[in-house]
């Protein structure tokens, strides 16, 4: 399988420093996934490595060829690897970038980066909201309008739409809370912006919540009906 590994600086990875062009092996039955093996991410997406190696002058990424024998989540781990190729610029690693998550958090310490272009990169990458919420909170000089509708459009939970209202300095109150308010299917983002979101119709909001518990509450007791229903005719039938 090819994919992404991250290493620390020099190609390390647990003290011990790989090198480009060779192959590694350990025996298969010593292969723990979280423990032991050639750990490297799932999907070939340099994003699933951030939470393991943060982006930083410190940390190095490589094309990897790995015998994969088990996967958990973000990660595979395998017997065999081969470090085919050091990706060494930024063009690569934003390449290998599928959620947007990298380009968050490069944009968030660099500098001297041209922040629109990131921005851009990371609205066309994020299918989910998180990743153009957190552009907008981390980095300095974000385009906070042109996030917002982004969030908006690609929230389906109505959740990145609260973070967005409750933690963006800037962001519109009102619109969000709209977004919520159609997006919620649960009541729990809803509940959370009345509490958490300075200036929330909070009247609107749990009139949203209470109407959906008593969806859920009247659901369940449809269902119940009916289970009893069905459970009354098959005693009748026993019955005959």
């Amino acid at each position: 399988m090819i994919t992404i590994k991250a290493f620390n600086k020099g190609l390390v990875c647990k003290d011990f420093q790989y090198e480009i062009g060779k192959t590694y092996k350990i025996p298969k039955e010593d292969v723990i996934i979280c423990e032991h093996g050639f750990h490297a991410s799932a999907n070939c997406d340099i994003s699933e490595t951030v939470d393991y190696y943060p982006v930083s002058t410190n940390t190095e990424y490589a094309l990897v060829d790995i015998n994969v024998v088990d996967k958990k989540n973000d990660k595979v781990v395998g017997d065999k690897i081969k470090i085919i190729k050091k990706l060494d610029s930024v063009e690569e690693l934003i390449e290998y970038d599928k959620t947007g998550k990298w380009c968050v958090s490069y944009a968030s310490i660099n500098k001297n980066i041209d922040i629109k272009r990131f921005e851009n990169l990371v609205i066309q990458k994020d299918t989910t909201g998180e990743w153009c919420y957190r552009f907008a909170c981390w980095v300095k000089g974000a385009n906070i309008k042109r996030l917002e509708n982004a969030v908006i459009e690609k929230d389906q939970t109505g959740e990145w739409c609260y973070r967005f209202a409750c933690w963006v300095k800037g962001a519109n109150i009102k619109r969000l809370e709209n977004a919520v308010i159609e997006k919620d299917q649960t009541g729990e983002w809803c509940e959370k912006f009345a509490e958490w979101v300075e200036g929330a119709d909070v009247k609107k909001l749990r009139n949203k919540v209470d109407r959906k518990y008593k969806d859920s509450w009247y659901k369940k007791f449809t269902q119940w009906i009916k289970d009893i229903s069905i459970f009354k005719f098959l005693k009748q039938e026993v019955k005959k």
